[in-house]
């Protein structure tokens, strides 16, 4: 009786070491500091994808950063009406419908085309005749029946009549209706550009005037954005420096366009100027009104200096920071001072010198698990 206890509380002893045992939590893989440095080990490298870069020196064309949206590029819309007042015939387009130069867009009838139309008619006539009686003029003097004055006095009024022809047709051309003698009374409204119609403001039976514009039709495979650039950064700025325009929607969408102007007057109360882009849309994924964030590739400050990716830089303690490298999986935090940006680095005013290695990788998991 007195062995059997002993063994039980030999087996009481064994089990509670093991749960002594169990209970001692392995170590966490993590970065600590160690003799002044922030050290990993390999698998904690591996496992946050670490990367290490040198900084160097490269050409750096900042970026300024600014929101608009998008419009028509104004050289591209054009206002559609006639030129003398009618009633609508026809409409042949809708809104949203493709057109080309010429096509046209509504049939007018018009008594004043028709007048100037009847008027060609008549001019037609009376030219035929006085050339006619020039023609014989010219005969009879030949054979001294005629004088040369009566054939002069011929010529000329060949002549006028002729003018008197001409300016009829340019006056009907001028109102935009058929010079030739046919479609009598009838204008066609035709598409002065290619695009697609904005706006119809007319129907069939509506009465027409010159000061009215019968349709809008405007070309979407450029577009314009106006942008207000603040006074600091329109010095660095330059006509036909490019612009990364990306719609706040949808972002992965990039699309390169081009500073076309810069105004030279100032907003007074935002001491910012206009800045124009051109954007080409030639595959239609913008659309007019939509919101854009532009990144304007400024060339007129573009320089040397040394520079960092800039995923590498990260906030501690409110200073920009780096981690260089003293060896393989050993890091010191450095806090640098940063000059202007591009989309992919940035300048190093002071705190590293080129050649100097940093963490370009892995950079926020090594400062999550360091500063907490």
């Amino acid at each position: 009786m007195r062995a059997s206890g002993v063994a039980l509380l030999s087996l009481a002893a064994a089990c509670g070491d093991a749960g002594a045992e169990a209970d001692v939590e392995e170590p966490r893989d993590v970065p600590r500091y160690v003799d002044g440095a922030i050290r990993m080990s390999p698998k904690f490298a591996e496992n946050i994808g670490l990367k290490i870069g040198e900084a160097r020196e490269v050409e750096l064309e900042p970026v300024v950063y600014v929101t608009g949206v998008l419009e028509l590029n104004e050289l591209r819309i054009a206002a559609v009406g006639s030129r003398i007042s009618g009633r609508v015939r026809q409409v042949h387009v809708v809104e949203g419908s493709e057109v080309m130069v010429g096509d046209p867009l509504a049939t007018l009838d018009s008594a004043e085309l028709g007048e100037a139309q009847a008027e060609i008619l008549a001019m037609r006539a009376r030219a035929r005749v006085a050339d006619s009686d020039e023609a014989r003029k010219r005969k009879l003097m030949s054979q001294g029946i005629a004088s040369k004055r009566a054939a002069e006095l011929a010529s000329q009024t060949s002549s006028v009549a002729d003018a008197e022809l001409m300016a009829a047709r340019q006056r009907v051309k001028a109102l935009g209706g058929d010079s030739r003698g046919k479609n009598i009374g009838i204008l066609s409204l035709t598409s002065p550009i290619e695009g697609e119609v904005i706006a119809v403001h007319v129907f069939r039976g509506q009465a027409v005037l010159p000061s009215h514009t019968a349709f809008t039709i405007g070309d979407y495979d450029q577009l314009w954005v106006r942008l207000a650039v603040f006074e600091r950064e329109l010095t660095n700025i330059r006509e036909g420096d490019e612009v990364e325009i990306r719609p706040v929607a949808t972002p992965e969408i990039k699309i390169t366009g081009q500073v076309d102007y810069i105004s030279r007057m100032l907003d007074p109360g935002t001491r910012a100027a206009e800045v124009r882009v051109v954007v080409p849309n030639e595959e239609g994924k913008l659309r007019v009104g939509q919101g854009v964030t532009a990144g304007i590739h400024a060339s007129g400050s573009k320089h040397r200096a040394l520079a960092v990716p800039r995923d590498s830089v990260v906030q501690v303690d409110g200073k920009p920071t780096v981690f260089v490298a003293v060896e393989d999986t050993a890091f010191v935090p450095r806090a640098i001072k940063t000059g202007v940006r591009d989309p992919d680095l940035v300048e190093v005013l002071e705190g590293l010198e080129p050649g100097e290695r940093v963490v370009t990788e892995g950079v926020f998991a090594i400062k999550s698990e360091t500063f907490r």
